[in-house]
């Protein structure tokens, strides 16, 4: 079984999971703390009571209802680790504040309002090993190198990519453009090569920012630091340390989802 991962969630006022309008309100106004999950629910979790409890008190007005009295702090329930909060003049009026295990978020991506499946160029890779949340391509990929050692899944995606490229690893999102900062501290905008540093030269130094690494699309942890992203090579994709670093546990950006989707599955 999945170690839990212990979340307070609020509760929210009308049906965000079939509202759409109303589920970007909610989004709008706490961010990442309110996701879709895998069972098709719709919730806020935070990791303190404490925030929690700073947006519980917006629900009112955000979900488009009577504004809750914003007087009153939370208060611990006894014997748990649950809080409620008061949001009327009446000390019965209150809602509950729970501690509890958040769902694992949907690995679905929205683009243009469509939950889309990370589709990425690994994909017609054969799985041999579990595919699981917050698991890294380390696992055996049943591949064997050619001194004669097993690959991990790592190993094998960068093999495979070599091969499709002369020799060369190529970024799968070269071209892909984000902001950053130049030599000089300040703000402009980078630029995915199209041609990496293979990590397994003896030319290329120790954490280059443009050496190749195997990025997970969706990142292993999600906002709130519970497991999200799978080792699944369909969700794997070549780019640059740098890429890496800038793409490092943040949602994936529709423009990521909808370029690595379009690359050509390679053929092992």
């Amino acid at each position: 079984m999945p170690k839990p991962c212990m979340l307070y969630r609020i509760p929210l006022v009308g049906n965000p999971k079939e509202d759409v309008a109303l589920r970007s309100k909610y989004i709008a106004a706490f961010g990442g703390a309110c996701y879709m999950s895998e069972a098709g629910t719709f919730d806020c979790f935070y990791r303190t009571w404490e925030a929690a409890c700073a947006d519980a008190v917006k629900i009112g007005e955000v979900s488009g209802n009577a504004p809750y009295d914003k007087g009153y702090t939370c208060q611990p329930v006894a014997g748990t680790e649950d809080y409620s909060l008061q949001v009327g003049s009446d000390p019965a009026n209150k809602i509950p504040i729970t501690y509890e295990d958040a769902p694992l978020q949907s690995s679905l991506i929205e683009i243009k309002t469509v939950p889309t499946e990370v589709n990425g160029p690994y994909r017609n890779l054969v799985e041999v090993t579990p595919i699981k949340p917050d698991k890294g391509f380390y696992c055996s990929s049943g591949q064997v190198g050619a001194d004669g050692m097993t690959l991990d899944q790592r190993e094998w995606i960068l093999q495979v990519n070599r091969k499709a490229h002369g020799g060369k690893i190529h970024s799968d999102l070269a071209g892909f453009t984000w902001p950053c900062k130049d030599e000089n501290c300040k703000p402009t905008m980078c630029t995915e090569e199209l041609i990496l540093k293979d990590p397994a030269a003896q030319d290329t130094p120790e954490n280059d920012p443009d050496a190749a690494q195997v990025h997970h699309v969706v990142p292993r942890r999600d906002l709130r630091s519970c497991p999200w992203g799978t080792n699944a090579y369909k969700n794997a994709a070549v780019i640059s340390r740098r890429l890496n670093r800038f793409l490092y546990y943040k949602v994936p950006p529709e423009k990521e989802v909808v370029q690595i989707n379009k690359v050509p599955p390679y053929t092992p």
